[in-house]
């Protein structure tokens, strides 16, 4: 009975003390369709996003049975490659095309990717945000058309939850900022004008 028990206690240590590194992706079957295929087809040339968030080294916090910060939630991949990736995604979903050289350049930076969990006297409650600013100027000119701060937000409540769960929340801020791009009339209005 001793053994199970010292088991069951370095298992939950291990889960609580040792760092998590998620896979996160915009899923593909997600449906990014929205205003922006209105416009006319363009090419889009997307530079590389900066990464401007206050902590770079993780996108959130383990924490023990206390609340105490225990370990860090990590990210597989650079979190301005998974946000450019998503953006190329919603683009080409609306039909426009990806490349050099591009009608359009859209540049910016990675202001916050960040997973939280508060727990309640039930449930626990997992959000997820995902936050960038973006420049989209005409190529060759550097003349800007449009700019904008975007924000996708996601909130679960559950029992409880591990990686599965935290990857899901994030895969799900991730499409919720991009659609928040797609769905932007006035991104839309901007760049029918600059045409």
């Amino acid at each position: 009975m001793r053994v199970i028990l010292l088991l069951a206690v370095v298992l939950v240590q291990g889960c609580v003390y040792g760092d998590a590194r998620l896979n996160v992706a915009a899923r593909p079957d997600v449906d990014f369709k929205g205003p922006l295929s209105g416009l006319a087809p363009k090419k889009f040339d997307i530079q590389a996003l900066t990464d401007e968030r206050s902590d770079k080294a993780r996108i959130g916090w383990k924490k023990d049975a206390q609340g105490i910060k225990s370990a860090g939630i990590l990210s597989s991949r650079p979190v301005t490659d998974l946000v450019a990736e998503a953006i190329r995604s919603g683009l080409r979903q609306n039909g426009h095309a990806i490349g050099l050289p591009g009608d359009v350049v859209i540049s910016g930076s990675v202001t916050r990717f960040w997973f939280e969990v508060k727990r309640g006297f039930v449930t626990v409650e997992f959000t997820g945000n995902v936050e960038c600013d973006l420049r989209f100027t005409k190529a060759g000119t550097n003349r800007e058309v449009y700019k904008s701060r975007y924000s996708g937000t996601y909130t679960k409540k559950t029992g409880g939850g591990g990686e599965a769960t935290w990857t899901e929340v994030m895969d799900a801020s991730l499409e919720k900022l991009v659609e928040n791009i797609v769905f932007d009339a006035k991104l839309l209005d901007s760049l029918n004008k600059s045409s």
